[in-house]
């Protein structure tokens, strides 16, 4: 007896949740809409070609900007300018500061990793002037001979101060073959 109550109750539950499966679908098949359709954009009828084939208009080049933004390059100068007072008044902290802003609008500009390369060997971190004169000449364009003499005799200083006579003695032979 106790099966045959069960298996009705199975039945029932199963019913029950057919009918309201079947109210809610009911209800999302039978949603109707009361606002209009959106307007339909009516365009004026452009006579067709005479030839028959299909016509491209010519290019128009978008407007220039009134205003333009200022070239990197003019804050770089600025910022470069500012390094050179800085320097002057005895703040090579703050020289460094500048020229590293510099170096990150214009990280490919071998005069900015020079004259960082200045501060530096004026602070007297040698080492790092030996790596920021390097990379100065390996950024710097081939006729640019007085850029490269000057980096390799800012080589030449940090090495002698750092007691690498061998290397100074090189670094001075390759800033007379860049004249």
């Amino acid at each position: 007896m106790l099966e045959f109550v069960g298996d009705r109750w199975r039945t029932a539950v199963r019913g029950i949740v057919l009918v309201g499966l079947t109210m809610v679908l009911a209800a999302c098949g039978g949603y109707t809409r009361t606002d209009r359709p959106a307007d339909v954009e009516t365009r004026s009828e452009t006579p067709p070609p005479t030839d028959g084939r299909p016509q491209i208009a010519a290019y128009k080049p978008p407007a220039q900007p009134k205003f333009a933004k200022p070239a990197p390059k003019r804050a770089v100068e600025v910022l470069m300018r500012r390094s050179s007072d800085q320097q002057r008044a005895g703040d090579l902290d703050g020289a460094t500061v500048s020229l590293e802003r510099a170096l990150r609008i214009s990280p490919d500009d071998a005069a900015l990793w020079n004259r960082l390369a200045e501060v530096r060997m004026a602070q007297q971190r040698h080492a790092l002037v030996v790596q920021l004169a390097a990379k100065s000449n390996a950024l710097a364009s081939a006729n640019d001979r007085d850029l490269r003499r000057r980096n390799w005799l800012l080589i030449a200083g940090a090495k002698r101060a750092m007691g690498d006579a061998s290397g100074a003695r090189y670094a001075e032979n390759q800033a007379a073959a860049s004249r």
